[in-house]
């Protein structure tokens, strides 16, 4: 009998563990629904692409013409996968 292990997605980070000016794809936030309903209303829902700015408090963030700043707090809770297309 082999005992096959779940495969683990590495590729995923949080949003906080990204450098300036890199570019990545929001994967899914643990955050609450009315969180997400507000950061979908500015750009960055699931699948959206978006550049940071400046690291830091506040996190900036650009989600196409948008600058979107983003608390600590709110950043490690947002999984990304880089974009390496877009970098």
């Amino acid at each position: 009998m082999t005992l096959i292990s779940p495969k683990i997605d590495h590729e995923y980070i949080p949003l906080s563990q990204l450098r300036e000016r890199e570019k990545a794809v929001v994967q899914v936030a643990e955050l609450d629904s009315s969180e997400c309903e507000a950061l979908a209303a500015m750009g960055l829902h699931e699948e959206a692409t978006f550049e940071l700015c400046q690291q830091g408090q506040p996190c900036i963030v650009q989600v196409e013409a948008t600058r979107l700043g983003l608390s600590r707090e709110v950043t490690e809770r947002i999984m990304v996968r880089r974009c390496s297309v877009c970098n």
